[in-house]
């Protein structure tokens, strides 16, 4: 592929946080006596934290209780992180090589805030990939709507999106790099898309080490 710039979801794509974060809202809602499962959670998987608030409020009947469950679940993430580490997701260093090689600019587009990519970017050693970092802070509405790819894209100096691809492992990303007019590749981590979903990316694979061979 003739490409001039790469966008990168963070959660489940660059770094293998998905299983962390569901730990730490499991840990929360137990403390809390919340009922809570991993079906619960996987729909809020590459969705913006003001749509899962909204949502959980409305389910749980009561703002104040979820408000403590956020609260103790980043308690619970920074514990594990700080615990276990943060593994990247394979096939990420052999793919940011390439494009570093290839003079293929790198930008991060996470539906987490600044605060958190910042922090997860330096427990994974990543501090100095990417030449552009747009988070949620960023934009007025989380994926699936376009707009933090758009913002990534027009922060790179606006490329030809047919020369942009975007490297997503959800749902909900695709959708927004599909509503953003940029082509794109999904890595599925926690979810497998439905067969009727499949004709959206350019193509589906294993992980980042296998978009290296698919774009080379």
């Amino acid at each position: 592929m003739n490409l001039d710039l790469v966008i990168f979801d963070m959660d489940g794509l660059v770094v293998d946080s998905e299983k962390i974060y569901f730990k730490a809202n499991e840990l929360a809602a137990e403390a809390l006596k919340m009922p809570y499962s991993f079906e619960y959670y996987r729909q809020y998987i590459g969705a913006g934290t003001e749509e899962m608030l909204q949502k959980m409020s409305h389910d749980y009947g009561s703002k104040n209780l979820v408000d403590e469950f956020i609260k103790l679940s980043r308690e619970n993430l920074y514990d594990l992180v700080e615990k276990n580490g943060l593994p990247l997701k394979k096939g990420f260093m052999e793919l940011s090589t390439y494009l570093h090689d290839s003079h293929i600019n790198k930008a991060l587009a996470s539906s987490n805030n600044k605060d958190a990519i910042d922090y997860f970017l330096k427990k994974a050693h990543l501090q100095t990939q990417f030449d552009f970092i747009v988070s949620t802070d960023d934009v007025a509405h989380a994926k699936p709507a376009p707009d933090i790819f758009n913002k990534a894209w027009s922060v790179a100096d606006e490329p030809d999106k047919k020369k942009t691809l975007v490297l997503e492992d959800s749902i909900n990303g695709i959708n927004a790099a599909v509503n953003a007019n940029i082509p794109a590749i999904m890595i599925p981590d926690l979810i497998e898309p439905p067969k009727q979903f499949r004709q959206k990316p350019l193509a589906i694979l294993d992980d980042l080490g296998a978009v290296c061979s698919f774009i080379k």
